[in-house]
């Protein structure tokens, strides 16, 4: 084998490697785009509240925010959930929505047609079925 015929081969597995990774993130935002959209519905416990999921990177993390009637409270999602910066936390990984909130708790969601139901739990004192309905 001559050092042109390893140079060819190695940009072959390169772009081969390229390829795949593409492939793949293709396939973990179409599995997130589902989630992209407003949703609106009520938690018990907190009231009515607001999702708004602007979109979902190819790792899954979750960007756009909540919105809770109650004193007009707002959180935007990042890098990790805090109070104090109001971020969440969000990721959609195998079809599944969970958001570590600013405000305590997780919600783990799962989309259904024009619906993304699941639970809110916060500690051991509160865990209630949840259900937003995705905004005309």
């Amino acid at each position: 084998m001559r050092i042109g015929d390893i140079h060819v081969q190695s940009r072959r597995v390169f772009v081969a490697g390229f390829l795949t990774s593409l492939g793949s993130a293709a396939l973990a935002q179409s599995g997130g785009s589902s989630f992209v959209g407003t949703w609106k519905g009520e938690v018990p416990g907190i009231g009515e509240a607001s999702l708004t999921i602007s979109g979902v990177g190819a790792d899954g993390l979750v960007q756009g925010r909540m919105e809770f009637a109650l004193q007009g409270f707002v959180s935007t999602f990042g890098d990790k959930a805090d109070s104090g910066k109001r971020t969440n936390h969000g990721t959609v990984v195998d079809g599944t929505l969970t958001i570590e909130a600013a405000l305590g708790g997780r919600y783990v969601l799962q989309r259904g047609g024009d619906a993304l139901n699941g639970r809110y739990t916060r500690g051991t004192t509160l865990d209630v079925p949840v259900t937003f309905r995705k905004a005309a």
